[in-house]
């Protein structure tokens, strides 16, 4: 019998900023990129599905303006990697203040 891959379930905080907000998936290693053998050398199937961060929108939009999809699949491919980076620690810092419902303007300019 074959065992299903099941994606973490959905915490009530996002898993960077850790405010109370509506959640959305962020792919730790983008969709785009499970067919690509560059990718299938380094990761597993379980992997590429289960690699799965819960983030609020803002945490989300800033995630895509601020690394290409195949910069936050090779480089920042996990939690703590992400929390390191300067760019992303900033701004996790700065939003954690904000007030839920907080809507983010941002302009893509990936790396």
């Amino acid at each position: 019998m074959v065992e299903l891959l099941r994606i973490p379930p959905s915490p009530s905080n996002c898993q960077l900023c850790d405010r109370s907000e509506r959640l959305t998936k962020h792919h730790l290693i983008p969709r785009t990129y499970h067919s690509r053998r560059q990718f299938r050398k380094l990761f597993s199937k379980e992997d590429m599905i289960t690699r799965i961060l819960w983030v609020c929108i803002p945490c989300h939009k800033n995630l895509h303006a601020t690394f290409s999809e195949k910069t936050l699949g090779l480089e920042y491919n996990s939690q703590e990697k992400l929390l390191k980076s300067v760019e992303i620690s900033r701004f996790v810092d700065w939003l954690k203040d904000k007030p839920v419902g907080f809507k983010l303007k941002v302009n893509r300019k990936a790396k």
